[in-house]
């Protein structure tokens, strides 16, 4: 196996810490050194009891895990719920343990809480994916398929498969056998919901079927995606946004996909040069504007950004009122004539089928150091 450079390994363990918990403010008696490694102790055990249970019992040789962003919110939770047990019913994995991870530290941390209270949420514990695949490396699985719950292959994505992944092969905790990662284990990766073009013609097709009554006599739907700020569109990740928003417009005009966080399509962005440039409104006054998060699920954007429920005044809701719309939503889900959908795109059998795809389809990494 190709060795990567020692100054790269260095890095990526100094990035690795960054997930086991914020180091103390007095760094000079060693006590946030020592917490460190008392909090990756306690969460290396919990992780891999779970990992060694799940085998005990299926007696499998194969594992999917499953890495989502994260996030703090029950709904959202309920969401990532349905995706594991989505996966675990499925016939085509009936021979894997199926695994969840967050690649965020500030939702595991804020989901973890104190005093058995999460943010949004009861407390509860997730884990970084260097936990998941170093205790399943421990147990020695055959195969390993790693599944991107991410949207778009940007900064999430490219730090799973360039050094989550590529530091467990590397055996950055040196207490893996090596034969067992030479030729004892192959590693799959699967990539986001958009990874290609042709997944952005595929979810365009799910979102017309499920949405496209909202489109109907004049209305109009807008898509709330995360974005990546320009410095860290590593991947090239943005430009899916906008090739969606051309493969919806190409079914119903008064489809639209903006984000918070992509510079030249934030909401701003998207008011001025497309739904009404010169001042000249797509969508007439009066009619309904439905808006739904372009994410897995729905968190603290859609929650937020979106809605307002906490940060009401500056709410996409509330600045498509002020356009003359009708965008309501009243905090209650179950409210039909909210024009908020508090739902993530993992709520969807056919979104979920598309990562399914990809989990099937997987890229096998390291393929050619073992030849």
């Amino acid at each position: 196996m190709k060795t990567i450079k020692c100054f790269v390994m260095a890095l990526a363990a100094v990035v690795m810490t960054a997930n086991f918990v914020a180091c103390s403010s007095d760094d000079n008696d060693g006590s946030g050194s020592e917490q460190q490694k008392s909090n990756f102790e306690k969460y290396m055990s919990a992780v891999e009891n779970e990992v060694k249970g799940a085998k005990a019992v299926s007696g499998n040789k194969k594992a999917i895990l499953l890495v989502a962003f994260g996030s703090t919110w029950e709904n959202a939770h309920n969401t990532f719920k349905k995706v594991v047990a989505d996966y675990k019913s499925d016939e085509e994995f009936k021979d894997y343990d199926v695994f969840f991870s967050f690649t965020s530290a500030i939702c595991i941390n804020k989901s973890r809480g104190a005093n058995g209270q999460g943010e949004h949420y009861a407390s509860q514990d997730f884990y970084s994916p260097n936990f998941w695949l170093e205790a399943i490396g421990r147990q020695k699985y055959e195969e390993v398929r790693v599944q991107s719950l991410h949207i778009i292959p940007g900064e999430e994505f490219l730090r799973l498969r360039d050094t989550y992944i590529k530091d467990f092969k590397n055996n950055i905790y040196a207490d893996l056998d090596d034969a067992y990662l030479e030729s004892g284990v192959k590693i799959f990766i699967g990539g986001p919901l958009m990874a290609e073009l042709e997944d952005v013609e595929a979810v365009a097709e799910v979102i017309d079927a499920q949405f496209n009554q909202y489109v109907q006599n004049g209305n109009g739907m807008v898509f709330l995606g995360h974005g990546n700020p320009e410095g860290y569109n590593y991947g090239n990740g943005n430009i899916r946004y906008r090739q969606l928003e051309e493969r919806l417009q190409a079914k119903n005009s008064r489809y639209f996909v903006a984000t918070v966080d992509m510079e030249g399509n934030l909401l701003d962005d998207l008011w001025e040069d497309r739904m009404a440039p010169d001042g000249n409104k797509v969508i007439a006054d009066g009619k309904t504007i439905t808006l739904h998060a372009l994410m897995s699920i729905a968190g603290d954007h859609a929650h937020n950004d979106m809605s307002g429920i906490e940060n009401e005044g500056d709410s996409w809701r509330e600045f498509f009122q002020e356009q003359g719309y009708v965008c309501n939503y009243d905090g209650n889900d179950a409210n039909p004539a909210n024009n908020c959908i508090l739902n993530g795109l993992g709520d969807y059998a056919q979104i979920r089928n598309i990562w399914k795809e990809h989990t099937v389809n997987a890229i096998e990494m390291f393929a050619e150091e073992e030849e």
